[in-house]
């Protein structure tokens, strides 16, 4: 997964380097590489696409591009042809994509450049390592130039449902250098968020398996050690119980819940 400016993108990979190329699928207990995962997004998809002979798909934060690999084929049991597009700063991620037919970029999204527009673009839990309002809204209208005007975004983002919840899962991630920064959306600002970055239509259209994270799998990730899992729980606890539902202490660290509710939007005339 990418991210940028004042070189977020290095940064992060090099905090992610447990986890590029091979490993990647098996992270947070393989979320991102469970085809029911995948299956659930590409269920609420394929009615939405656009119908053509010939359906162009960018998928930007791609990692070794599994998700848009699995919907060409799905789209191919339709009788649709497809290309796919994969931008991704991790040229270890892209090595693991053997199908000679997928476009492959090893680039930062924000850095990527190009005079097709596509019919499709697909993300998925890319947009909280983009870790300011600003640079989001950076990325979002990026897509939304990319797109074809007849075309769809097809978005799944991790959520958190109060404000306060989002305030301390951005300052658990801020506040950890072996982790790298995020910021997380609030379900109330996600419509305008996109409107402010060239998009219209945007509506909900499913919510995925939420996604549990605890020390062990940050520490699997990034190799925490106990001071660091003692930090994050030590400002978890600075908030009362009643007000983090979604984000927990255990006996021997924390969970966070994200919800990953999946959007769609098309551009502005």
């Amino acid at each position: 997964m990418i991210f940028l400016t004042k070189n977020f993108s290095k940064e992060n990979l090099k905090k992610d380097r447990k986890v590029l190329g091979k490993a990647w699928n098996k992270t947070y207990n393989s979320y991102f590489g469970n085809i029911q995962n995948i299956n659930y997004f590409i269920e609420k998809a394929l009615p939405l696409l656009p119908k053509k002979t010939k359906l162009k798909i960018l998928y930007p934060c791609s990692a070794a591009g599994l998700l848009g690999e699995e919907l060409v084929k799905a789209l191919a049991k339709k009788g649709i042809g497809s290309g796919l597009t994969l931008v991704e700063i991790s040229k270890e991620h892209l090595n693991q994509n053997k199908n000679p037919k997928t476009k492959k970029n090893a680039v930062d999204v924000l850095a990527f450049q190009t005079k097709e527009k596509f019919g499709a673009i697909i993300m998925r839990s890319s947009l909280d390592y983009f870790p300011t309002r600003k640079i989001q809204v950076k990325l979002l209208s990026k897509i939304s130039r990319l797109l074809e005007h007849s075309g769809i975004f097809i978005n799944q983002m991790a959520v958190m449902p109060s404000e306060e919840e989002r305030k301390l899962a951005d300052k658990i991630y801020n506040s950890n250098k072996k982790i790298g920064k995020r910021h997380f959306q609030l379900p109330k600002e996600i419509k305008e968020l996109y409107e402010n970055s060239g998009f219209c239509n945007v509506r909900k259209i499913g919510d995925a398996s939420k996604l549990v994270i605890t020390e062990k799998e940050h520490s699997e990730r990034y190799a925490l050690g106990r001071k660091e899992i003692q930090k994050i729980r030590n400002l978890i606890l600075k908030i009362p119980a009643k007000k983090r539902p979604s984000i927990k202490t255990t006996k021997k660290g924390y969970a966070l819940e994200f919800a990953f509710p999946i959007f769609t939007a098309s551009k502005k005339p």
